[in-house]
């Protein structure tokens, strides 16, 4: 066997870790348990412990090394973070091994690693240019092909899929398991792997995993627009409709000054509120900007108001990146502008409000920058969870997002969605926007729109009375060596009191792990057992909803009575729905009591296709 099938790991039962987490962990490990199963695709939101799934995937999985590989700084600082012993690591603060000597060696790949350092590894990450680099230097130029057995590729969206077939082509025996927050990538092609869980935003969001998400649109009471050949008519919408595009106009209210500053005063009142409300939360405003000019003229028009912001673009170098991202962590800004860079992987809690500056053709992209607020805040530091974690989009009315909103916020399938070519400013086009655009004349500026997104044991008990247990042991044994008049220094006495904490944690670990191993297929059990009521429940209230139908009423007896035996006219919708289901699942699969932990698996699975039932049965 290998490190991740050797080492006892508390994952199931671990109230440290989140549901998404969990469920996704167990249909990783089943799924690659199945030797003709080769590639695997996983989807958690933003904010949900994508890093941390990563973190536990290899256990019960891998029998070699395992290769962790990011698109890009951003991304693959979070995964260092995650897994690096001296940052905020993953392993140990949610007790996922409960000997410290028992964490993986994990290697980023530079081309200055030693082979020494690279061959005793058990998790190398790196980011997909110095994987797959045509250099000597690059990682598939320095091992062998079998070296690693298990690939995990982290948001693999980005980057151009030749880079990707490289790599997975020469490593072409090992496993390889695809998480991404956008099941789609930038170029239109969907990424490769079966989908073999995906957690819904709603879900998470109903759980207080991320942030609530509301939207809040800018618009005014007089809009003009001007155009370069004739300045002194002021033309309204409908009247530069009939010779002018939809895109056109979006272009000039997104580039408009004054519509940009309508957004930015609303954001400025917005923060304030927020502020007063809850004074010790560093919030900050998160703006996108059209262009590198217009994020510069947007640092401008927010310094006039009194408010420090940080810029972040695509064309900064890795060490103003670093720069800029140090100081928005020590809270030197109160707005962050991006532009051409959606800071994928990086997790500031604190962007609160997001103010959007310009139009977007592709729901991929609009995803993307709208996960950057959905980082939840945690509890011990808010003043209430509805004030603090309750993340704001706006943006001005004419920029054409509404539509954008309303298909992210129904959760539709984009990986299916076609190509669609996103709106592109350079810096010309900024600059040079009076020559091929309106200039647009905005007055009494008002919000036009507001919309809402809508124990069988305890492991982690467990491995706190065993540390205080040995604790109060080793406590007991240093008390008696100095009561029998031995005199040593104390250093020597805090050297001895280490050696002996590590000598009964590495004894406990002995005791602890055939036990740990014994109860994980029972804990999964329960877990799944969990998952699939509360699923089958959400989906119901969901689906109830999207078709107008009160979850409360008794319409639907009439439909199902004739499937269902003993159903009452007094019988609610959601509890009819839910028995239906039940039922279906109880003749394909039996009793949920009965039911081993794969058929439970398969149970979870098969909702989407009754569900899909339900929908033409109630139509």
């Amino acid at each position: 066997m290998s490190y991740f099938f050797d080492t006892a790991v508390n994952i199931e039962g671990n109230k440290k870790l989140r549901t998404p987490q969990i469920e996704a962990y167990i249909k990783i490990r089943e799924y690659f348990n199945q030797p003709d199963n080769k590639e695997a695709l996983v989807v958690l939101p933003t904010g949900t412990g994508k890093s941390g799934l990563i973190s536990i995937a290899p256990y019960g999985v891998s029998n070699k090394r395992v290769l962790i590989i990011t698109p890009g700084l951003v991304t693959k600082d979070s995964i260092r973070k995650t897994q690096e012993v001296l940052e905020d690591n993953f392993w140990v603060n949610c007790d996922v091994i409960f000997n410290s000597k028992d964490i993986p060696v994990v290697n980023e790949y530079l081309q200055d690693i030693s082979d020494e350092h690279l061959f005793a590894s058990h998790i190398v990450y790196s980011n997909i240019h110095r994987v797959s680099s045509k250099r000597e230097t690059s990682l598939i130029s320095r091992v062998p092909q079998d070296f690693f057995d298990f690939i995990i590729i982290d948001e693999a969206h980005h980057a151009p899929a030749q880079s990707w077939r490289e790599v997975l082509g020469y490593f072409r025996e090992a496993k390889i398991l695809h998480v991404t927050g956008t099941p789609y990538r930038g170029d239109n092609q969907e990424i490769p792997g079966e989908k073999i869980h995906e957690t819904p935003l709603s879900e998470v969001m109903k759980n207080n995993y991320v942030k609530w998400l509301r939207k809040e649109t800018v618009n005014a009471h007089e809009l003009y627009f001007s155009i370069k050949e004739n300045e002194e008519v002021k033309l309204s919408k409908e009247e530069v409709l009939a010779f002018k595009d939809k895109e056109w106009i979006e272009k000039s209210v997104a580039l408009s000054e004054e519509c940009s500053k309508d957004v930015i005063e609303y954001s400025i009142l917005k923060l304030n509120e927020l502020k007063k409300l809850s004074s010790k939360v560093p919030h900050k405003i998160l703006a996108v900007g059209c262009s590198i000019s217009h994020a510069e003229d947007l640092y401008h028009w927010y310094k006039e108001k009194g408010l420090n912001s940080i810029i972040v673009h695509s064309e900064m170098s890795l060490d103003e990146l670093r720069r800029a991202f140090r100081n928005i962590e020590n809270h030197q800004c109160d707005v962050v502008i991006s532009v051409n860079m959606l800071m994928e992987g990086y997790d500031h809690k604190y962007l609160s409000i997001l103010a959007i500056f310009r139009p977007y053709r592709s729901i991929n992209a609009f995803a993307q920058v709208v996960g950057r607020i959905l980082r939840a805040i945690p509890d011990d530091e808010i003043t209430a969870f509805e004030i603090d974690n309750n993340g704001l989009v706006i943006f001005h009315e004419e920029i054409g997002l509404n539509t954008m909103w309303n298909v992210f916020q129904k959760e539709v399938d984009r990986a299916k969605r076609g190509s669609i070519r996103e709106y592109t400013f350079s810096d010309r086009e900024y600059i040079e926007r009076e020559n091929s655009l309106a200039s647009v004349n905005s007055e009494g500026a008002f919000i036009s729109n507001k919309d809402s997104y809508l124990d069988d044991i305890d492991f982690n008990e467990l491995f706190e009375r065993k540390r205080a247990e040995i604790n109060a042991l080793v406590s007991e044994n240093i008390n008696k060596i100095i009561q029998s008049g031995v005199d040593l220094p104390l250093d020597v006495l805090e050297n001895l009191k280490d050696s002996l904490v590590e000598r009964e944690i590495r004894e406990a670990a002995k005791l602890i792990d055939p036990e740990l191993i014994e109860k994980r297929p029972a804990q999964a059990r329960k877990m799944m057992r969990q998952i699939l009521s509360t699923r089958i429940q959400d989906e119901v209230a969901n689906l109830l909803i999207e078709n107008g139908i009160d979850e409360k009423g008794s319409e639907l007896y009439h439909v199902f009575n004739r499937c269902i035996p003993n159903l009452k006219t007094t019988d609610v919708n959601d509890g009819i729905v839910v028995r239906f289901i039940n039922s279906k699942l109880s003749k394909i699969y039996g009793a949920v009591k009965d039911r081993d932990n794969k058929t439970l698996l398969k149970s979870i699975g098969a909702l989407a296709g009754i569900l899909e039932e339900v929908k033409r049965v109630i139509r």
